[in-house]
């Protein structure tokens, strides 16, 4: 079972970065979903609370770090479909 769960989540990421590049908000709804499939392997590994509360509060900064950045380009461009790949 956590074999395929390591399987799913490395499968995620690599369709996340090889499809979701070219909006960067459809890359950042991409890795919340990591985020969450990260928790859910967490949770059944039986971890301590206090290290679910600390991946949660890391989690919430960077997705808003990310939304941050993506309402600056939009504000800065001036259209929502801000390249993910200019930005390299």
């Amino acid at each position: 079972m956590l074999d395929y769960m390591i399987f799913n989540m490395v499968f995620l990421m690599l369709i996340i970065v090889l499809n979701y590049s070219i909006y960067f908000l459809s890359f950042l709804i991409g890795i919340e979903y990591l985020i969450a499939m990260i928790l859910f392997y967490l949770m059944s590994m039986n971890y301590s609370g206090f290290l679910y509360l600390i991946y949660l509060i890391y989690s919430v900064c960077e997705s808003v770090l990310g939304l941050s950045l993506l309402v600056s380009m939009n504000y800065e461009y001036g259209h929502q479909k801000v390249n993910f790949l200019n930005l390299m």
